[in-house]
C-alpha cells in the first residue's frame, strides 16, 4: 500500500537545471521525512540525478557534489529507498503539474538559497534557514519557546501523517 505525495518548489536563486532537480529531490525527501515516511520509492525524469544518486555516474561538478551529499544523508534516514528514472515523455503527472501548478498552493516551498547551505555546519555564524526548526524537531523534538509556534510546528510535522508501510513520492 502506498500514497502519492506531491509538492511544488520555487527557487529564488540562480540554479542550473540539474541543481533544480536536486533541490526538488531534497525537498521531497524532507517532505516525506516530515510525515514519518520510512519506505519510499522516488521517480525522477532527471537521468543525471538518478544515475548520480544510484552511483552509476560520477559526480564531478562541485555544487552537484554538495547536493548529492545532502541527498544521500537524507536517504540514509529511510529504512528503504529507491530512485527510478522515468522518461519525461512518460511522466504525465509531473508534466501536468509543471503546466498547471498544484491544486493546493499551500504545498509550495519557496527557497531563497540552495538547501545545502542550510545543512552546512561551520564554525562561523550563519543565518537561520526555514528548515532548521523542522529538522530540530524531527531529530531531537526541540520545540520553539512560544506555545503557539510549538503547536504550529507539531501540526506542520504531523500534517497528512499516515501509518502505511510504504509511501510513494513523485
Amino acid at each position: 500500500m502506498g500514497a502519492v505525495l506531491h509538492q511544488a518548489v520555487t527557487l529564488r536563486f540562480k540554479a542550473t537545471n540539474n541543481q533544480a532537480e536536486y533541490e526538488a529531490l531534497i525537498a521531497g525527501l524532507k517532505f516525506a521525512l516530515s510525515m514519518a515516511v520510512k519506505r519510499i520509492h522516488v521517480f525522477s525524469d532527471s537521468l543525471l540525478v538518478v544515475n548520480q544518486v544510484n552511483q552509476t555516474f560520477e559526480t564531478k561538478d562541485e555544487v552537484l557534489k554538495k547536493h548529492l551529499h545532502q541527498a544521500k544523508s537524507l536517504i540514509a534516514l529511510f529504512e528503504d529507498f529507491s530512485l527510478t528514472h522515468v522518461p519525461r515523455e512518460e511522466n504525465q503527472v509531473a508534466d501536468r503539474f509543471a503546466k498547471e501548478g498544484l491544486p493546493n498552493s499551500r504545498r509550495t516551498q519557496v527557497f531563497e538559497r540552495p538547501s545545502f547551505e542550510c545543512a552546512e555546519t561551520s564554525s562561523e555564524e550563519r543565518s537561520p534557514c526555514w528548515m532548521d526548526r523542522i529538522l530540530d524537531y524531527l531529530k531531537s523534538r526541540i520545540q520553539p519557546d512560544s506555545r503557539h509556534e510549538a503547536q504550529k510546528l507539531k501540526l506542520t510535522c504531523a500534517k497528512n501523517r499516515r501509518r502505511t508501510l510504504q509511501k510513494i513520492l513523485y
